[in-house]
Order: structure tokens, then C-alpha cells, then sequence
């Protein structure tokens, strides 16, 4: 969409009658804005960007996020949002003279965003801003909303939740594709009437596909705002040629662990059976000359009593006895060499504070 001055936005309207006097009124005070910021001495080099965001049958939009994106210039920061009023209104200012593509969003209701083709089939808009023209006007259609997909992704053999990656892909043109990861408890937009394909993965897990290849009669299209709920229950898929992973840790421990590998210092792992043995023992961090394993490698989790028995930590989440949480790998040096996870209830996972980690140091 080219750029249009306020007052063809407003004639525009004029000429289309009586039905549009609500799209007038939303511009009213859109334009008593542009009439406002010349006379506020806007510095050279600041551009404003302004407009309206509209919905499902033309009604403006409240709490939409808007961003505007500089035409041929990548970008190196986060990304600026601005969020409309009542009536639909945004206004972006402080900006650099230049075009810019303008998109808006607002998930909750089940817009995806403008900016990103794979939700909108349209052209996005642009906004050209320079000394000459320091502020421009912006329609932007959210256009239809998008179907949702809730649910929960679980370990099929124990129930215990796993955050994913999903990668969604439209069946009849497959250049329109987005990748994006979720919580183990998702709600992800997908665009309404098309033919969709979606993959779900996490490390050590076969994916989950769907429409099922197996049964070709099988389509997902959602009509907009409807809303399909999924159980997803992914299968280990761990590498048995590779070591398992044992961690025992000191019966009643509750907090955070860490383990420090590729520290010529300290001892290796020592190997049992097959099995990696990393043993827990006055101290939250265990430090070790073996490298780092492998995603796909097999890890188990279990508390161990002075007397020498051992309780699966791992083994029931659909109970609520699960006790193993936000497990994350981490890096020094630009190589993978260390593993956090926390033990106890989900809860205490998320109140407990994750403190810095200083690097390991030799005795």
C-alpha cells in the first residue's frame, strides 16, 4: 500500500457515504494529531508513523502491538512495539526518515502478525517519512483471525511435560512457513482456511506429524477463531549406542544442580555397565574432564539414601511425583560444556532463583 496523506484518507471516506461515517470518526482524531506535531517543532531527522488498526468487519482494534520495520535495512536491535488505544489509534514516533513496513498483531485474540506472509496473504503497508513529509497515515486490516491449537506435549512413557519446537508449514505453498517454540502447556496460531501441516520435535523424542502421513484422508484447515485442543504424547527416541546419563542425587536435595564438563582438572565420569555414573555429594555443581553427551543420550534421574537405595526421581509426572525440571544445556567459549537442571516440584522450579555461574577452578 502506498503512502496517502490525511486529507485523501478523509475525501476517500467522504465519497463512500453514509456507511463509512464510523471509519471518519475513528479518523478524526488521528488527523487533529498530524495537524499537531508540525506545530510541536518535530526535530529534523524524527518521522512519525500513524494510523488505525482494524479487525473483523472493519472495528478497530484495542491493544493491537504495531511495529514499523525500515525497508532494506536489517534489523540489529529488538523489535520497538507500540500498542493502539481504544479506538484502534497508534502513533510511532522518533523515527528515522526512509520507507518503512508498518505490521500489527494481537495473539490473544487470534491475529497473527501482518508483517509475516505466512498470516497475510496481502501486501504489507508502507510508510514513507522524510523532511518534507514528516508524518505519514497507515490503515492496517488484520484480516481474518487465525485458527489456535491449545493442548499439552508430554512424555508418552512418563507424563512429564516437554516444552517443543513446532514447524508449521502451509500444504499448498510450502515457502510460507514459520518455526516456533512452545511451552509444554501451548496455545499457537495457525492461519484460518488453509491446508496446514504441523511437526512437532524436542531432543530425544521421535516427532510428532500432523496431518498423519499414514492416513491420507487426513486434513487439518481451521475456519477463523476456532480452537482445536491436543494431547501430544511424544515417544523417546534416545540413541542406544550411546552412553546413558545416571545422576544420583542426595535424597531430599531440592534446588538447582550443575554439571561442568571438558575440566581437564578434574576426574572423568566413571562408567558402569554401560551406564555414565554422575554422582552428587556436598555440592551443587559437579565438575569432570568428560565432554559433554549428546542430546540424543539417554538421561535418568535418581535419589539415593545413605543406605544405599536408589527412587526413580523421573518415573511418574502424571501423579504428580516427578521431581526433575528445566533441564537447559549451556556454553563456554562458544562450546557446549555445562547442564542445569532443577530438583523438586514444578513450583519450586519457578520461585527459586537461578544464580550466576562461575567458571570452574582448578584445587
Amino acid at each position: 500500500m502506498s503512502t496517502i496523506s490525511s486529507s485523501k484518507l478523509f475525501h476517500c471516506a467522504n465519497r463512500r457515504g453514509k456507511g463509512m461515517d464510523s471509519l471518519r470518526r475513528l479518523w478524526l482524531p488521528l488527523l487533529a494529531v498530524s495537524l499537531l506535531i508540525p506545530a510541536q517543532g518535530t526535530e529534523v531527522g524524527e518521522g512519525v508513523i500513524q494510523g488505525v488498526v482494524l479487525g473483523e468487519g472493519r472495528q478497530p482494534v484495542r491493544g493491537a502491538k504495531v511495529h514499523a520495520e525500515l525497508k532494506g535495512v536489517p534489523m540489529a536491535k529488538a523489535i520497538r512495539y507500540v500498542e493502539t488505544d481504544e479506538n484502534g489509534l497508534f502513533l510511532i514516533d522518533q523515527l528515522e526518515f526512509g520507507t518503512y513496513y508498518v505490521a500489527s498483531k494481537k495473539e490473544e485474540e487470534g491475529y497473527g502478525d501482518t508483517g509475516f506472509s505466512f498470516f497475510n496473504d496481502q501486501p504489507v503497508p508502507t510508510a514513507q517519512i522524510s523532511d518534507q513529509h514528516r508524518v505519514a497515515d497507515v490503515v492496517i486490516n488484520l484480516g481474518p483471525k487465525a485458527g489456535i491449537l491449545t493442548g499439552t506435549i508430554s512424555d508418552s512413557a512418563t507424563g512429564k511435560p516437554i516444552p517443543a519446537g513446532f514447524w508449521l508449514v502451509q500444504a499448498k505453498d510450502r515457502n510460507k512457513w514459520m518455526g516456533t517454540s512452545a511451552a509444554a502447556d501451548f496455545r499457537v496460531l495457525i492461519p484460518s482456511t488453509k491446508e496446514m501441516e504441523v511437526k512437532v520435535s524436542a531432543p530425544g523424542y521421535e516427532d510428532w506429524v500432523y496431518p498423519d502421513p499414514a492416513i491420507p484422508s487426513q486434513v487439518l484447515r481451521m475456519d477463523p477463531g476456532s480452537e482445536i485442543h491436543l494431547e501430544i504424547q511424544l515417544k523417546p527416541a534416545h540413541d542406544r549406542r550411546l552412553l546413558v546419563s545416571k545422576f544420583l542425587i542426595p535424597e531430599g536435595y531440592i534446588g538447582w544442580l550443575r554439571v561442568e564438563y571438558d575440566v581437564a582438572c578434574f576426574p572423568s565420569i566413571p562408567v558402569e555397565d554401560g551406564v555414565r555414573i554422575l554422582r552428587f555429594a556436598g555440592s551443587n555443581v559437579l565438575e569432570t574432564s568428560s565432554p559433554m553427551p549428546e542430546d540424543a543420550a539417554e538421561r535418568q534421574y535418581f535419589s539415593y539414601a545413605a543406605d544405599g537405595s536408589e527412587r526413580n526421581l523421573a518415573a511418574d509426572y502424571r501423579n504428580g511425583n516427578g521431581m526433575i525440571w528445566r533441564e537447559t544445556p549451556g556454553s563456554r567459549g562458544g562450546k557446549m560444556r555445562m547442564f542445569i537442571f532443577f530438583v523438586g516440584t514444578e513450583e519450586q522450579s519457578k520461585i527459586r532463583p537461578l544464580t550466576g555461574f562461575p567458571p570452574p577452578a582448578c584445587p
